[in-house]
């Protein structure tokens, strides 16, 4: 799901580590699922994500919630 959300941003690994301030090695681990985004960075992502309208129009919400369940992190009540 990040390789994917990344690839639809439009960015490399380096040019998304770039973007908001962590190593590439962050974010290759983050794709292979051997690591997870703190909840700061996954709000950055998130917030890339809808600037360059990558989530499904009608389908944010879900497609961020499943986001924020894949990465372990609690998901906000709105």
């Amino acid at each position: 799901m990040m390789l994917t959300l990344r690839t639809n941003i439009g960015l490399t690994q380096a040019g998304l580590a770039e973007q908001i301030g962590v190593s590439r090695r962050a974010v290759a681990e983050w794709e292979g699922g051997s690591n997870y985004p703190k909840v700061e960075r996954l709000k950055q992502l998130i917030a890339l994500g809808v600037l360059q309208q990558v989530f499904p129009a009608g389908r944010e919400v879900e497609e961020i919630r499943a986001l924020w369940f894949v990465a372990g992190a609690c998901v906000p009540s709105c």
